[in-house]
């Protein structure tokens, strides 16, 4: 008879946790909340793990080039191991190129991927006609510099689910401060690229979905689709919990503005925000 036992250790606690809370961010990931609306903080000395689990709320556009808004409760989550992989919100990446030239700088490059809500036609009365837009995974890489409290953060990735099947590509730069010891301030920028399909896809009226929705036909090309701005504060209430609250503007440029969707029914002025409540493990 066998009776050896398995060698194997149970997962920790924390294990436990950031195993959870990817399924949690996946499902927020379907719901709405952009990883803007979830801070990365580093583990804390002699920790591998950062794991933050919580709740709030998101305002936001119905969908992109929407003038109607929403407000829906989320799920908060952020996940970081070292500095090797993270998950924020809809976002899961994985560093595998880790450089440190100076003392305050450091380089990482590696793998990301990303959900991107459906978009029904049943959501609002202006998508009437337009058919269901599939949720999209969207994979590729990410490169980050950080230098002191600024950062700069390059993007490119492709739809794999058949949800717009394009290219997007998205450059974020920003500033952290500490105001005290327990109030913190972020603010950042950020631009991004689209191709002929996903512009297509979200911003484009076929001669079908003229006759349809009674909107003009138009073919929305490739280009720069929006710039914005976001505004963040962070305050610890203790070693574990923590209040934040975000707030963001976005507009939407070229072929995005211009779309019928946009300039007749909907607005290229986006603005997002959000509060949640979150506690460190």
């Amino acid at each position: 008879m066998n009776t050896s036992r398995s060698s194997e250790t149970p997962p920790t606690l924390k294990q436990s946790l950031a195993i959870a809370a990817v399924g949690a961010a996946i499902t927020a990931a379907f719901l709405f909340a952009p990883a803007e609306l979830h801070a990365q903080e580093p583990p804390a000395e002699g920790d591998d793990w950062t794991v933050m689990v919580g709740a709030g709320a998101i305002y936001a556009p119905d969908y992109e080039g929407s003038k109607d808004y929403e407000v829906l409760p989320f799920p908060y989550v952020s996940v970081g191991y070292k500095d090797i992989a993270y998950l924020r919100g809809p976002e899961i990446g994985v560093n595998i190129i880790r450089i440190k030239p100076t003392e305050d700088m450091k380089i990482s490059v590696g793998p990301v991927a990303r959900f991107r809500r459906d978009r029904s036609e049943k959501r609002n009365r202006a998508l009437a006609g337009l058919g269901k837009v599939d949720m999209a995974i969207e994979v590729g890489g990410a490169a980050r510099l950080d230098a002191g409290p600024a950062w700069l953060e390059l993007s490119l990735v492709k739809d794999v689910a058949g949800g717009h099947d394009g290219l997007v590509g998205t450059a974020t730069g920003g500033v952290d401060f500490d105001l005290s010891d327990k109030l913190s301030l972020s603010l950042s920028g950020t631009t991004s690229w689209a191709d002929d399909k996903y512009m297509r896809t979200y911003f484009g009226v076929t001669p079908a979905q003229a006759a349809r929705s009674g909107l003009p036909a138009f073919s929305a090309g490739k280009g720069i689709k929006d710039a914005g701005a976001n505004i963040g504060l962070q305050y610890r209430l203790g070693d574990h919990w923590m209040i934040a609250a975000t707030g963001g503007y976005t507009r939407l440029l070229g072929d995005a503005k211009n779309a019928p969707l946009v300039r007749l029914r909907g607005s290229p002025d986006q603005w997002q925000g959000g509060v949640f409540v979150a506690y460190r493990f």
